[in-house]
């Protein structure tokens, strides 16, 4: 027997226990180098963000940039076996994305409002991130901003957005 609202209901707590619902808690809205470190440690101790192991992580924006074709808020996609704070516990590592808040998420904060993280759980991170680059780019017709790697497989799009 079938219980639409039963369902209807599972489906709401499960896509709320889900990592998607976290960048809401992660946003990044900082003027100052200092505070983009702040702000960064402070989302990167998130019980969410220590816990979770082999995901694909989004930098996104808090509004859609212009891209060839559309336009979006993800700014990076990556994947890790570890956690979020795993990915950015060197300090090599996190003072990359210090040096890309000067370079570039001082403007797009200022542009296209705070920056975030999100994170998808995967059973093969980097299978999945190829997933979302592919899709990204049939929809797009370019790989987000920040990411330089582009996958070697190349991708075929059946449909262009």
């Amino acid at each position: 027997m079938y219980y639409p609202l039963a369902f209807d209901v599972f489906l709401c707590i499960i896509n709320y226990l889900m990592p998607d619902n976290m960048s809401k808690y992660m946003n990044i809205t900082a003027v100052t180098e200092d505070e983009f470190r702040k702000q960064f440690r402070v989302v990167l101790q998130r019980d969410e963000c220590t816990t979770i192991n082999n995901i694909v992580y989004f930098w996104m924006s808090e509004n859609p940039i212009p891209r060839v074709s559309g336009e979006s808020n993800i700014l990076y996609i990556g994947q890790t076996s570890r956690s979020l704070n795993g990915r950015y516990s060197s300090k090599n590592d996190f003072e990359i994305e210090v040096a890309y808040f000067n370079r570039f998420y001082r403007h797009i904060i200022q542009k296209y409002g705070a920056v975030y993280l999100d994170v998808k759980e995967a059973v093969n991170p980097k299978f999945s991130e190829w997933e979302e680059l592919a899709k990204y780019y049939c929809t797009h017709l370019e790989y987000p901003p920040l990411n330089r790697a582009v996958p070697s497989k190349p991708v075929t799009c059946t449909k262009n957005a």
